[in-house]
């Protein structure tokens, strides 16, 4: 095969793994919009005219943008600080509002960084104990917001709630600013000036960052990583591609730390750079990836190893096939994916056996995807778990704001809690502007692929990738909440790439 042929063929299959966003996206509309199942309490004729509307209104907004973009450009730099600082203090006047007690897995980590933070160690709280060696994966958590108490503890700031709402706070900030510039270099200015539209279209984004949890505090880093895979990409100094390859590796670290569905990011960078037959800057992409990978869990291990003891985490541990029997619920009474009455943490953690609790598991996975030999009982488990994943615009952060205290005391509560008296129209709003950015991001895939521009085909490829990992994995409304800067990146990468191409040049 001649090296032009190997090219297209390359070229080809990029296209086609961007294309599976299409199916991926229009499907899960059409299955929030029509199918019957009554999670969530939906008016479905409500959502399905609301949607319409919704992404009607979301393309006047990106056509209305093409007479603002000249001016954002000029106001740049004044534009995205104003934008920033608006959200940051919003954020933090929310925090406010919403300030609770946290319970259950935020609670375990929250409670664990506080002991680390005042007395060393959580290895000696049985709490502590036996939540963090069945689910390790949380103390990348615990970690970081031990560091948030230490640093502003060394300032006599005590509200630590406050302070954990103030890195998430700005955390979200990098985020935003990482999404402006990757739309920015993908689209110009007009994608930019677009894609800061569509935040003010994401009304959860508002008071996302009170969660506290591994939602907020990990969306940033989607983004980012795939801004340092076009830096490099783009790079044009040996010294410049290594500072950004080292970059990506450290955003993808430290993201799959907080929630290792970050690394799927990486993996749509690795790939669309794979594919673009760029393979000097995937080998340094990779090589960095591995080094901080390598460096940092073993900084991390040896961290864990000061309170936890391998044994402990050995026999108690939660194997990944806990995570995927709980994702194919094969029956309605199991919960969509959710913990429902918890019986799949008690049928689990009911071995003390490691290896018989992996046995155990591994039958029972097999045992439901036997079951699902059937077409149609494939589709009905699809259409609940989507239903499940992507049928709530509001990506139920209130599930953890709320805690313990369901009352909605507050004019914000009455609006976010599902308790509120305006939850149901709100609900219904933010699901509509869900889907119809959904729609926008299928309309930016289409033209991207009749132009045969593959530029942003790692953005694309990343919600391939987290909409397919959801559909394998245990599932709840907040766990596409991560990729939502990525999904609103998609959306508005409609302009013109040659003009971009020029614009930076």
């Amino acid at each position: 095969m001649t090296q032009p042929a190997k090219g297209r063929v390359s070229r080809a299959l990029l296209l086609m793994g961007m294309g599976l966003l299409l199916p991926c996206l229009l499907f899960t509309v059409l299955n929030v919009t029509l199918s019957p199942w009554p999670l969530y309490d939906r008016n479905r004729p409500v959502l399905l005219a609301l949607t319409l509307l919704c992404f009607a209104g979301l393309l006047l907004l990106m056509s209305g943008a093409r007479a603002l973009a000249p001016w954002v450009e000029r106001h740049e730099r004044a534009v995205l600080a104003e934008v920033a600082l608006l959200y940051l203090a919003v954020q933090l006047i929310m925090g406010g509002v919403l300030r609770f007690e946290p319970v259950t897995d935020a609670e375990q980590c929250f409670t664990a960084a506080q002991l680390l933070v005042d007395h060393g160690t959580f290895g000696d709280n049985e709490r502590s104990l036996i939540y963090f060696t069945r689910y390790p994966h949380n103390l990348g958590l615990v970690y970081a917001l031990a560091g948030i108490f230490r640093f502003f503890g060394f300032f006599g700031w005590g509200d630590r709630f406050m302070q954990a709402v103030l890195v998430a706070s700005l955390l979200f900030t990098l985020g935003l600013l990482a999404s402006a510039r990757l739309c920015k270099r993908l689209g110009g200015a007009l994608a930019q000036t677009r894609v800061l539209l569509l935040f003010a279209a994401c009304l959860p984004f508002l008071y996302c960052t009170s969660e506290l949890y591994t939602d907020c505090f990990s969306l940033a880093f989607p983004p980012l990583i795939l801004l340092c895979a076009l830096h490099l990409r783009d790079a044009k100094t040996r010294g410049r591609r290594i500072l950004w390859a080292l970059l990506f590796g450290l955003f993808s670290f430290v993201g799959a730390q907080l929630r290792f569905t970050s690394v799927i990011a990486s993996i749509a960078a690795l790939i669309a750079l794979l594919f673009s037959r760029r393979m000097r800057q995937a080998a340094l992409c990779a090589l960095a990836l591995a080094a901080v990978f390598l460096v940092g869990t073993a900084a991390v291990n040896a961290e864990t190893a000061r309170h936890l003891r391998a044994e402990d985490i050995e026999r108690n541990e939660l194997p990944k096939l806990h995570y995927i029997a709980m994702g194919l619920p094969i029956h309605e009474d199991q919960g969509y994916g959710q913990y429902g009455d918890g019986g799949w943490l008690i049928f689990s953690t009911s071995f003390e056996d490691p290896d018989e609790r992996k046995a155990a598991l591994l039958d029972e996975v097999i045992d439901r995807i036997y079951y699902l030999r059937y077409p149609s009982r494939l589709l009905n488990l699809l259409s609940r778990k989507n239903l499940s994943t992507f049928g709530n615009g509001t990506f139920k952060l209130n599930e953890i704001i709320e805690a313990d205290a369901h009352e909605p005391d507050s004019a914000v509560k009455q609006i976010i809690f599902e308790q509120g008296a305006l939850y149901p129209a709100y609900y219904h709003l933010t699901t509509a502007l869900f889907l119809a950015q959904m729609l926008l991001a299928c309309l930016s895939c289409v033209r991207a692929l009749r132009r045969r521009d593959t530029s942003a085909a790692s953005v694309y490829i990343a919600l391939v990738g987290m909409f397919l990992f959801l559909c394998m994995w245990e599932t709840r409304a907040r766990y596409f909440f991560q990729f939502e800067m990525v999904l609103l990146c998609a959306g508005a990468v409609l302009g013109d790439r040659t003009r971009a191409i020029k614009q930076q040049r």
